[in-house]
């Protein structure tokens, strides 16, 4: 038995078992391995099984090239490269002992035989348009939309009967059933494959990663990955609040992933078979977000051609979710009070409320109860808002995090071809950054480092991390009495710039122009700055 190795850029993509007398190789939807290059014709080369041995046969008419030359025929011997734009396929033989490896702290070996062996459970990571959910891999697994298959998919691009999997001997086998849009792994379109820990498979617009079952302690909560107690009580909470229909409102600083414990919430409450809602509250204009999440009537306002249900209509029998629920103007938060209280809604241009069954869950990076002292805020709104308080630690506070997570986001972010791992010295000083972004900025830094490393292996040097905060803070001149606070630690920038403009803004009584001077800042920003605060000018003029 032979294989291919597919590799591009020195990483291992997959491996395609030549165990048929001929397979064609090209860009085209009829080859039996599709390589996605320019350079590559839609029949570039032909596999072929004579005897004992095989050859590489050119299909394209200009040549292929076989090791250091182009040929249009070359025989292929155990370590032969074929080289098809940027992605090299190795020839290999399985009878070869010459590569025997171990790799991962023996979570798959190669043996004499050439032919890696799983010896850790498997999961399958399922990522579709409807979220994301996993499985065990045991024996074999038929994937397609059909009822009757083991893992059913909701995408109406896969084929009723897709693909299979199987897991025998440690071995991860992949078996195309003839599909319509063909099954890819890591990119390359394939009918047979041998899988290793770290694959993707997509299927239609639905993703799929070989994963091993982890041993360390990780733990995933809906999607959710965390191994630190302060996490766990969160869920924990989830775990006893989510059945009930009870208002809750999230509270942390950006990039916590206040939208994914909404959703959690969602999933583990009895409304999940209804839609999940989600309105950025920050995101639309003033002007229409009464729209957004009222509706309208034909002919409310100019635009508004048809009739139009709004959010809390769609949302009715599930769960909407209203992020930065702190923007909200204060007629629009009298109108929210006035649907949690009585459980209707009007339609802009409408006389007529109706009833909606919708459960509210709210998030916001800033302070409500400040904002409530300082009249930006219904008070009677945040009490029916907050009925179940759910506050996310920052991932400063678990840097045991950092790790599973860097290993979960390097997987979803990796270029087609395999995950890189991490030099200990990048490691640590991942785990050593404070993170002000949270996991935000995790996902930025490392998609970063994973589009510009210069080896296999992503070191400290291919980390970079936006350096401009703390000199931002530098520059904001304070008094002697306020440097305790600013220099407080587990508040982000932002919250100290508030902070900052808040108390210039009360020892000048609300006039902008003098807070403005104090700080050096623009005037303009100012403006926007205490109308995010929610101070009003002394005089009722927004231009004091």
């Amino acid at each position: 038995m032979a294989e291919l190795i597919f590799q591009r850029r020195g990483e291992e993509m997959m491996r395609v078992l030549l165990d048929g007398h001929a397979m064609v190789i090209g860009r085209g939807s009829t080859a039996d391995i599709a390589v996605p290059h320019p350079e590559v014709s839609r029949r570039q080369a032909l596999i072929e099984r004579r005897g004992d041995r095989f050859v590489a046969i050119d299909l394209s008419g200009r040549g292929i090239r076989l090791g250091d030359e182009v040929v249009a025929e070359g025989p292929l011997e155990d370590g032969s490269e074929l080289w098809l734009g940027d992605f090299r396929a190795v020839f290999r033989l399985q009878t070869s002992s010459a590569h025997a490896e171990t790799r991962s702290g023996g979570e798959f070996t190669q043996d004499a035989g050439n032919t890696r062996r799983v010896n850790v459970p498997v999961n399958l990571r399922i990522r579709s348009a409807s979220g994301e959910r996993s499985r065990a891999l045991e024996g074999e697994l038929v994937i397609g939309t059909d009822p009757g298959c083991g893992l059913m998919l909701d995408d109406a691009f896969a084929s009723g009967v897709h693909c299979r999997l199987i897991l025998d001997g440690g071995r991860i086998q992949l078996f195309d059933l003839g599909s319509t849009n063909g099954t890819w792994v890591n990119g390359l379109r394939v009918g047979h494959a041998e899988l290793s820990l770290g694959s993707t498979l997509r299927i239609g617009e639905t993703e799929i990663s070989v994963e091993a079952v982890d041993r360390s302690g990780e733990s995933a909560f809906e999607g959710i990955v965390s191994g630190a107690a302060c996490m766990r009580e969160v869920f924990d909470l989830i775990e006893r609040v989510a059945p009930s229909s009870a208002a809750v409102a999230i509270l942390g600083e950006t990039g916590t992933g206040k939208e994914l414990i909404a959703r959690a919430i969602h999933a583990r409450s009895e409304r999940n078979k209804g839609a999940f809602v989600p309105v950025n509250c920050a995101a639309i204009s003033r002007e229409l977000i009464e729209s957004e999440l009222f509706g309208h009537e034909k002919g409310a306002f100019t635009g508004a051609l048809t009739a139009r249900k709004g959010a809390f209509e769609e949302a009715s029998g599930g769960t909407i979710f209203l992020d930065e629920i702190g923007e909200l103007s204060a007629d629009l938060q009298a109108k929210l009070l006035r649907t949690l209280e009585l459980g209707e809604v009007k339609r802009v241009g409408s006389s007529r409320p109706f009833r909606v069954d919708a459960r509210v869950v709210a998030a916001t990076h800033r302070d409500l109860r400040a904002m409530v002292k300082t009249g930006a805020f219904r008070e009677d709104l945040y009490y029916r808002l907050a009925v179940i308080r759910v506050e996310l630690p920052p991932l400063r506070r678990r840097p045991g995090d950092v790790p599973l997570l860097v290993n979960r986001l390097a997987r979803a972010f990796a270029p087609r071809g395999g995950m890189p791992g991490f030099t200990p010295e990048a490691m640590r000083r991942l785990e050593a950054h404070p993170w002000p972004g949270n996991v935000r900025e995790l996902k930025n830094v490392l998609a970063r480092a994973l589009l510009l490393r210069r080896g296999s292996a992503i070191g400290p040097d291919d980390l970079s991390f936006d350096e401009t905060g703390a000199e931002m803070v530098a520059s904001v001149p304070t008094t002697d009495d306020e440097n305790e606070t600013l220099r407080l630690p587990g508040k982000t920038l932002h919250q100290i710039e508030l902070e900052a403009t808040l108390k210039a803004l009360r020892r000048h009584k609300g006039n902008r122009r003098a807070a403005a001077r104090e700080l050096d800042m623009a005037r303009s920003t100012m403006q926007l700055r205490a109308k995010e605060l929610g101070v009003p000018p002394p005089s009722g003029d927004p231009d004091d």
